[in-house]
């Protein structure tokens, strides 16, 4: 199935319809929202689970949306809905790859930073010359950039991924990689979209600061709803027509011609 291209200004619709779908039964979304930072919040384990179950529960949401969406009611059982469809959690599941090999990377290379300005310290100190301060900035902002891009390639490949498996049933590393080409080709919306939702988590997380676990519980409660309902809209605009211009498959390559 081919992918459309949006405005750029779509980013902000994506997350300002979620609101609004999420507001049309909030009970049924808070709540699957609630159940996912509740997960979160067990220690160790919570975030294991997320990296593993996250797409599927996450396709759920989604799933809630598109029923929301057509009129039909949004249930907190619609949160474990792939676990319920016969044939639907495998496909999902391989959708934790991207985190679980990001995050493997990840680990690898603060370790190997971690190491290497250990033994700098370490050769500074025995030779009596002053530790490379500079050197360490500059290695804390190369890791910095590192996971930055990491995370960005992980949002994209699971991003239109998670809808087009848990509602088309595509395949889930073609998906994935069309997902990355999609986000791309709306690298715009794609952005805006994620830094305005990053932005009001923050503002919101330092005033729910001053309520302890409560606070934070429901900020994440109401972020995984509405996330969830966005990667939905998203979906529906870049691949159910609507104002997004089609973008048609790759032409097939035409055979050489035989002497």
């Amino acid at each position: 199935m081919s992918f459309g291209k949006v405005d750029a200004g779509k980013g902000i619709g994506w997350l300002t319809d979620a609101v609004g779908l999420v507001l049309k039964n909030p009970a049924a979304f808070l709540v699957m929202g609630l159940i996912l930072a509740v997960i979160n919040f067990i220690p160790i384990l919570g975030g294991l689970a997320l990296t593993i179950f996250g797409p599927a529960l996450i396709g759920g949401l989604v799933f809630a949306a598109r029923e929301e969406s057509e009129g039909r009611k949004a249930e907190i059982g619609h949160l474990f809905r792939a676990f319920q469809e016969p044939g639907k959690l495998g496909p999902m599941l391989l959708l934790c790859l991207p985190a679980i090999v990001g995050g493997a990377v990840l680990l690898v290379l603060a370790m190997v930073f971690g190491i290497g300005a250990l033994l700098g310290g370490g050769l500074s100190a025995a030779s009596g010359s002053e530790f490379g301060w500079g050197t360490f900035g500059g290695g804390i902002v190369v890791l910095v950039v590192l996971a930055v891009a990491i995370g960005f390639t992980i949002y994209a490949l699971q991003f239109f991924a998670v809808p087009r498996v848990m509602l088309e049933g595509a395949e889930p590393f073609a998906a994935m990689k069309e997902s990355l080409n999609a986000c791309i080709a709306n690298i715009g919306a794609f952005l805006l979209f994620g830094i305005i939702l990053v932005v009001a988590f923050v503002v919101l997380g330092v005033v729910l600061a001053f309520i302890p676990i409560l606070g934070w519980l429901a900020l994440m409660a109401a972020g995984s709803a509405v996330f969830g309902c966005a990667e939905y809209i998203a979906w529906q605009q870049v691949y159910g027509g609507g104002e997004a211009s089609r973008m048609p498959p790759p032409s097939p390559e035409v055979p050489p011609a035989q002497s």
